[in-house]
């Protein structure tokens, strides 16, 4: 079977003051960009007085070797995938087994909506993405399609509509982030208001609490969530 696409690194159009706001540990060390690292993915922090919201995803597959890979991108290069602006890069990333100060440790999921969720779906197969679940639910409010693949360690969730028009439009687009907390009861206490209250989560034995990024400048949706039970980290 082909090898999937890992993620590598995601790039924000966020202050670090804000992700340090929030308990998280920013450094400079491996690269000039601030950054954040969290299991395997390191989120770079491209600053506020540019474009906002989460900008772009890089991507390993396995079989690109250096030479078929982009070169080092900048915070607006490479292609896209059905509109997600994607770089392709040849370094396969290492885990980071560091908590942060807010006892966050990795990334439970990336959110990515689309008003033409099959389409989409092709767009990313062609890649080397594999689907791997396929719900329908009308637990937010309007019916909605959720498709799910992994991408490394991380979740990729794809979201969009039930009834798709004729003309469907525009493309996909980054929505937000689903981050994993050793222990989220540490981590209310704390982030204090800048965390939402504990409800339970789709996943049975899980709870998610909302990360209020934008009382600090923030402009990703975020989430924070308790590990899945029999995680050794919830123990």
């Amino acid at each position: 079977m082909a090898a999937e696409p890992t993620l590598c690194t995601l790039h924000i159009g966020d202050d670090p003051t804000t992700w340090r706001a929030a308990g998280f540990d920013v450094s400079q060390r491996s690269t000039t960009i601030p950054a954040i690292q969290l299991g395997a993915v390191s989120i770079q922090l491209h600053g506020a007085d540019g474009p906002r919201g989460l900008l772009r995803w890089d991507l390993v597959l396995p079989e690109r070797s250096a030479s078929q890979a982009d070169s080092p991108p900048s915070a607006s290069a490479g292609g896209d995938l059905d509109g997600l602006p994607t770089a392709w890069v040849a370094d396969t990333p290492e885990a980071s087994l560091a908590t942060h100060p807010n006892r966050v440790s990795s990334i439970d999921h990336i959110v990515v909506s689309s008003p033409d969720v099959d389409r989409t779906v092709r767009a990313l197969t062609t890649h080397g993405f594999r689907e791997r679940r396929r719900r329908t639910t009308g637990r937010y409010g309007e019916p909605m399609v959720q498709v799910f693949f992994w991408v490394g360690d991380v979740i990729l969730e794809l979201v969009g509509p039930t009834d798709v028009p004729a003309d469907p439009g525009g493309p996909a687009a980054f929505f937000g982030l689903a981050l994993t907390s050793a222990t989220l009861e540490a981590t209310a206490v704390g982030l204090g208001d800048l965390l939402g209250p504990p409800r339970e989560a789709v996943q049975p034995g899980r709870f998610i609490s909302t990360l209020r990024l934008d009382r600090v400048g923030g402009s990703v949706p975020t989430v924070i969530m308790s590990p899945h039970p029999g995680d050794p980290a919830s123990a």
